[in-house]
């Protein structure tokens, strides 16, 4: 892909994202009135899923569409806001893309995740082994979604620093 159409791939990807975090997922926010969902946290213990679930009282079917329609697409967009800096920082230093690997483990944990959430909201009281399950996907993302970010900050670092030292040898 041209390097100028990445980088308009990631604007785009950006803009949705804002655009998903102030719009769409605003409303529900406003429903629930402060009252955290599991999605919202960065790693939770299995133990604090059912005080969460329960704090929501009537928000829970809300929460459930909120999980199966805006959250299916916002992975798909934060994803690919990571994974294009990932792709061309990479490639630009001959560095392995292998590291696009984390935007994507963020969004499986993302994913699994979501799918994990609605599966207790619907089974709500009886969450069984879920909480395990929804615990270990939220980690997953978080992990991905920190490593991926401090991945495109060492990578931009080391292009300035590729750079910088071509403009001068220049």
């Amino acid at each position: 892909m041209h390097i100028a159409m990445r980088w308009v791939t990631f604007l785009v990807a950006l803009g949705l994202v804002f655009y998903f975090s102030k719009y769409e997922f605003g409303p529900f926010k406003e429903q629930h009135k402060g009252v955290d969902t599991l999605d919202g946290k960065m790693w939770y213990w299995p133990t604090a899923v059912r005080p969460m679930l329960e704090r929501l009282g009537d928000f829970r079917a809300a929460y459930i569409e909120q999980e199966q329609t805006v959250d299916m697409i916002f992975p798909l967009l934060y994803g690919l806001m990571l994974m294009v800096p990932i792709v061309t920082l990479a490639t630009a230093l001959n560095q392995p893309r292998l590291i696009a690997l984390l935007p994507l483990m963020a969004v499986f944990g993302d994913y699994v995740e979501d799918m994990t959430v609605i599966a207790m909201l619907k089974r709500w009281p009886n969450l069984g082994w879920l909480p395990n399950l929804a615990s270990l996907a939220s980690a997953t993302k978080g992990v991905g979604l920190l490593a991926s970010t401090g991945a495109i900050v060492v990578l931009a670092v080391m292009w300035i620093v590729r750079f910088s030292a071509h403009a001068r040898a220049a």
